[in-house]
């Protein structure tokens, strides 16, 4: 009944469709067919095992007899401004059979669907034009410019994001007495989200209008396939919770699909064609070249006033004002908006930050691996040559009873043809260190040991260099282990006599933890790597303790090893460049060293590596982008800086933008930068697995390695860097050793 007046409505229900079968039966035919599936009664897949006699038992009864309410969304009223009625209910019919053997069926209640109530139809003449997804620099301006030559109003749906950067474009908008909705704060596809999302997203967008404008928005229009009509469930969802919200949902009939640029003669077209479906038209003002809108724009305007419609806004096809869909905000909230946009400022600043580093990050990055891989492939190793000068050892020792025994054993195998003085400071052990020293010293008289309280590693190694008798002095770890031709191979370049060091090649030799097998390859591509490629250019920054070797007279031209910092090494190495020293590193010098196997072993390893390296940096921050020092000063130094200190420092605030940006669809942005930081490490690993004839699987540990490292890599660095600012004493630290290294012929 509508108006007082009875409707016939012929449909083919449950009990239509089992007369009709009956008698399909009679006929004996073939088999029947359904038109058109999904929008039969779904009772008709409960009534095929129905017999002709219409004899129903109880349960088949109750089945037919229920009209189930079904997602099926329906329609009433006109217009593309709508509201949502979610609810749903069965229904209830009463089945007969007449005196004629049919089928018969009382409805007593109709079932109730998701419904849409459509409003805003006005009169037939009128027309509305909207905007989404801007504002945008290049095209909102311009097609601002057309309106207001046209003398027309819009209605402008914003993107948060894209209004968070373009404040002043949405002041605009609304001087020039448009309207202006939510769109949503960073354009996800709604049906895919959850609640909170969505009203995360309309909470933020309608926020950031009051701070910008001073007004709030009732208008709202959800970005992708539910601003046309919504066909499933899902996509009516985030309607009711806008709806909820007080928003009156905005959708539209005539899309010319202006994003996709079909051409400006199309969008004309197809806006023509349309007309007659709706009177809100679609249009976009952002979201790329938009060009084609802007020349479409008079051409519609002049063929809608052609045809003797009116451009009107929103609120009038609503028949009510302006201010009722854009209502001012109460002038007691002014301090509440004053923290708005302040916040929103400093989100902004923030983002802004954050993107521009991930953009000169990764250019950094991809120009760093080009350069770092283009010298390794040009790294040549030196021609053996017969050299024996005499040389001494050094090494620091501090509780190393379990490994000091193996590493001596290792070291006095050698090939090395020349005199060889080894000398053991015990820095005060409180273990067995001195008394396995002194057993091989009884048997070889190359083994001297000398005793000292505990002063530290630096100073164990000065009162090492102070009894060398050689002019060669190797160092080396407590715990390496070296091979017969790690001392040959090592000591060989100073056949030239104006070199100043060796570097050695360290290898983790406890792979048993995947802790220790990410270091491995942590040291193959991060610093073996590197010093292949550095040696051309002479800009090793640091000789590594683990398995190194100075000229005596370099090490006293560059005033001794210094006390003054926990990276002796680096120190002493930056050092030597200062005398203009060269440094090489010889790959084939291989030495197998103990690493940490836990994750808190590690981190206090690498806290200490970090306030170290930050000391060595301050120390000789004179020599960053000093002509002087050439290739260290202007890329090995800088690069510390920057990629060990800088980059590893920030990581967590991209990493949490990267996460937060997850839900809100702004990872598509973001994936392209994790993609080239992860395509670079995973190259620099290959190419380092390549040249260390290692297994090519390994290179692709680099990617789980970040899960571990990132994080703790960025503790370590932001803890150094905590306590160099307040000068706070930090004390050289004791790994615990295991003894795991095997032994290596």
């Amino acid at each position: 009944e509508d108006n007082d007046k009875e409707h016939a409505v012929w449909f083919l229900d449950v009990v239509t469709f089992l007369n009709e079968l009956r008698e399909v039966r009679k006929q004996n035919t073939g088999g029947f067919a359904l038109y058109r599936l999904g929008t039969e009664d779904t009772a008709i897949w409960d009534a095929l095992a129905v017999t002709p006699d219409f004899k129903f038992d109880l349960s088949t009864r109750s089945l037919l007899e229920v009209l189930r309410g079904t997602d099926t969304i329906t329609d009433v009223g006109d217009g593309e401004i709508v509201t949502v009625d979610e609810s749903r209910a069965d229904g209830m019919r009463t089945l007969s059979v007449d005196k004629d053997n049919y089928l018969t069926a009382n409805y007593t209640k109709f079932p109730e669907f998701p419904t849409l109530y459509h409003q805003g139809a006005g009169d037939a003449h009128e027309v509305a034009l909207t905007f989404d997804d801007g504002p945008d620099p290049e095209w909102t301006p311009k097609i601002l410019d057309v309106l207001k030559a046209a003398k027309v109003k819009a209605a402008f749906f914003l993107v948060g994001v894209n209004a968070e950067r373009y404040p002043n474009l949405v002041r605009r908008i609304v001087a020039e007495g448009h309207e202006i909705g939510n769109h949503t704060y960073y354009h996800p596809n709604l049906a895919l989200c959850w609640p909170e999302h969505v009203r995360l997203e309309l909470n933020a967008t309608q926020l950031l209008i009051q701070t910008l404008t001073g007004r709030a928005t009732t208008l709202f229009r959800p970005p992708y396939a539910a601003d046309t009509q919504p066909a499933r469930l899902a996509e009516l969802t985030p309607l009711k919770i806008a709806q909820d919200q007080n928003y009156l949902v905005v959708l539209e009939n005539i899309d010319p699909q202006d994003w996709a640029r079909p051409g400006t003669d199309v969008i004309l077209q197809r806006v023509k064609q349309q007309r007659h479906d709706g009177n809100i038209i679609l249009l976009h003002d952002a979201g790329g070249d938009r060009s084609q809108t802007l020349e479409a724009l008079p051409r519609i305007i002049e063929y809608l006033q052609a045809r003797n419609d009116t451009i009107v806004p929103l609120s009038k096809l609503l028949n009510t004002t302006r201010d009722a869909l854009m209502p001012p905000l109460p002038g007691g909230q002014t301090m509440s908006h004053y923290i708005s946009s302040t916040g929103f400022r400093v989100v902004h600043a923030v983002q802004e930050f954050l993107w521009a580093f991930m953009i000169v990050a990764t250019v950094l990055v991809v120009i760093r691996t080009l350069i770092v891989i283009y010298l390794a492939y040009r790294f040549r190793r030196s021609s053996p040559v017969d050299f024996a000068e005499p040389a001494s050892v050094v090494i620091a020792a501090y509780n190393e009873g379990k490994v000091i025994a193996a590493t001596l054993h290792s070291l006095l195998k050698t090939d090395y043809q020349g005199e060889l003085d080894v000398i053991v400071v015990d820095d005060g052990s409180c273990d067995d260190t001195a008394a396995e020293v002194e057993k091989i010293a009884a048997t070889d008289e190359r083994v001297r040991l000398i005793r000292q309280e505990n002063h530290g590693k630096a100073r164990a190694l000065q009162r090492g260099i102070g009894a060398a008798r050689h002019g060669l002095i190797v160092f080396i770890d407590a715990d390496t282990h070296c091979q017969r031709q790690t001392l040959p191979q090592l000591l060989a370049p100073f056949s030239n006599p104006d070199l100043g060091g060796v570097s050695g090649h360290a290898k983790v030799g406890n792979l048993r933890s995947f802790i220790g097998r990410c270091q491995s390859l942590e040291y193959t591509v991060g610093f073996n790597l590197d010093r292949r490629a550095y040696t051309r250019w002479n800009c090793i920054t640091v000789l590594p303790g683990a398995i190194s070797a100075i000229r005596k007279t370099a090490i006293d031209r560059a005033g001794g090893l210094s006390l003054d910092t926990l990276a002796e090494d680096t120190d002493l190495t930056l050092s030597l460049h200062k005398e203009r020293l060269r440094i090489v590193y010889v790959p084939a010098a291989v030495a197998w060293t103990e690493a940490p196997e836990t994750v808190r072993a590690l981190s206090r390893q690498r806290f200490r590596w970090a306030y170290g390296t930050l000391q060595c940096l301050w120390k000789h921050r004179d020599m960053v982008f000093n002509w002087k020092y050439r290739a260290l000063g202007w890329f090995s130094l800088p690069s510390i800086w920057f990629f060990q200190i800088i980059l590893v420092a920030i990581t967590p605030a991209v990493d949490l933008f990267l996460i937060l940006s997850l839900p809100f669809g702004a990872w598509r942005d973001l994936l392209p930068f994790v993609i080239v930081f992860l395509a670079t490490d995973v190259i620099l690993a290959t190419l380092a697995c390549i040249l260390e004839h290692e297994n090519l699987l390994q290179a692709w540990r680099i990617i789980p390695m970040r899960l571990i490292y990132r994080p703790m890599l960025s503790y370590c660095i932001w803890k150094a860097i905590v306590r160099g600012v307040k000068g706070a004493w930090v004390s050289w630290g004791k790994l615990e050793r295991t003894a795991s290294v095997p032994v290596r012929a």
